[in-house]
């Protein structure tokens, strides 16, 4: 419905003349005819998209099927009055912003009305600038509202998410601690049988070629055991304190002597005011995890550097390596227990979750990064205050 521009002597200026606004939405709501063409003319013309209803009944039906940016609404009207449709409006289209222009406005209840959801009371009769005006505001507030419930929707989504990973990891946590204790024990004792048998084999070098290989078979199992007892959190942690420089450099020779010829160049670069600050002794289990990962990301030996800074209030343990880095679509799961991609019988995707686990006892978190420019970073992050360090001064 629209109509053309004339003067009001009640509104002292064209609908025209206040042009400008931005294009919103809008619903009239009042069970006057000629109240509604008046409207909806001077909407229209400032550039509105329009609809009139005269009942509260057709504007809560309206705003069910359509979105609905503004909407403006007299008081008295019948069945639904105004002060109810605003009730329905706060409810089911919480986005949608109820302006009310009325004959019988005083500050009480203006104030009543806007505790109920009003954004504005206008009282008749009202300029029409005043109308645009209001209207202008009342979308900028929509714009908030609606960013608002956006935001919400996201993390209510997002927190689901965390609670159903959360239930995974519970079960999972249960599972792995039921299924190493029942190992432990027949597996300790097969540990103890193929030692003794090997004492008595004595010059038979096949028998001690198949007991060696199955003795290092067990010994994975055994890794693999303990690897279960961490996850399910049910391993002690070791919380007594070490310098970090001392416990990296530890960690470094540890996988270098492991790994024997086809170990990576490992380095350390931690910042003077940070080497001796003392963290948890189980840390060490992490830098190790840590540096095998960054190691097996390279076909031949290459270079893994371990860099410790403090940033803000936070102290930061990075692992970086110059491999191939990790292909995007498997950078989300890496924290997935289980989740590997190394060939069978070379990971069981449990060294990242035992350390991102283990970093959360420490009161921190974990992330990973791979730079555009190839290889991976692995960053710890710890409350720095936790351990002694909040008076070291911050390095960028």
């Amino acid at each position: 419905m629209s109509g053309s521009t004339h003067q009001d002597p009640t509104l002292g200026q064209s609908p025209a003349q206040a042009g400008g606004q931005r294009t919103a939405r809008v619903l009239v709501v009042d069970d006057k005819e000629i109240v509604r063409t008046f409207l909806c003319e001077v909407l229209e013309l400032a550039g509105h998209d329009v609809t009139v209803v005269e009942s509260g009944e057709d504007a809560i039906d309206l705003c069910g099927k359509e979105l609905v940016q503004v909407v403006v609404t007299d008081l008295r009207m019948e069945p639904m009055s105004g002060e109810e449709l605003i009730r329905h409006l706060k409810r089911q289209a919480p986005a949608t912003v109820p302006v009310v222009l009325t004959g019988y406005g005083s500050v009480e209840r203006t104030v009543e009305l806007m505790r109920l959801g009003a954004f504005d009371v206008l009282t008749k009769p009202c300029r029409a600038t005043e109308i645009l005006a209001t209207i202008e505001k009342a979308l900028a507030h929509h714009d908030a509202l609606d960013a608002n419930q956006d935001l919400r929707s996201r993390l209510e989504a997002q927190e689901g998410k965390r609670q159903q990973v959360q239930e995974k990891l519970a079960m999972i946590g249960k599972l792995a601690a039921g299924v190493a204790h029942e190992l432990n024990n027949p597996l300790d004792a097969t540990l103890r049988c193929v030692r003794m048998t090997k004492d008595r084999v004595g010059d038979d070098a096949e028998a001690t070629e198949y007991l060696d290989i199955a003795h290092a078979g067990l010994l994975r199992m055994a890794d693999i055991v303990q690897s279960l007892l961490t996850f399910s959190r049910e391993a002690a942690v070791e919380q007594a304190p070490q310098r970090l420089d001392d416990l990296v450099a530890e960690a470094i020779t540890g996988v270098a002597l492991a790994l024997g010829n086809e170990a990576p160049r490992m380095t350390q670069d931690i910042q003077p005011g940070v080497a001796g600050v003392p963290v948890p002794r189980g840390l060490h289990q992490v830098v190790t995890n840590l540096l095998r990962n960054a190691a097996d990301a390279y076909d031949s030996p290459g270079k893994i550097t371990v860099t410790g800074r403090i940033r803000g209030d936070r102290l930061l343990l990075a692992v970086t390596d110059e491999g191939s880095g990790i292909p995007e679509d498997v950078l989300p799961r890496v924290f997935e227990p289980f989740f590997t991609t190394k060939e069978p019988g070379k990971g069981t995707g449990l060294g990242l979750p035992i350390s991102a686990r283990l970093v959360e006892k420490f009161g921190g978190s974990m992330g990973i990064e791979c730079p555009a420019e190839g290889g991976t970073i692995v960053t710890v992050s710890l409350p720095a205050s936790r351990y002694g360090a909040d008076t070291v001064q911050e390095v960028l």
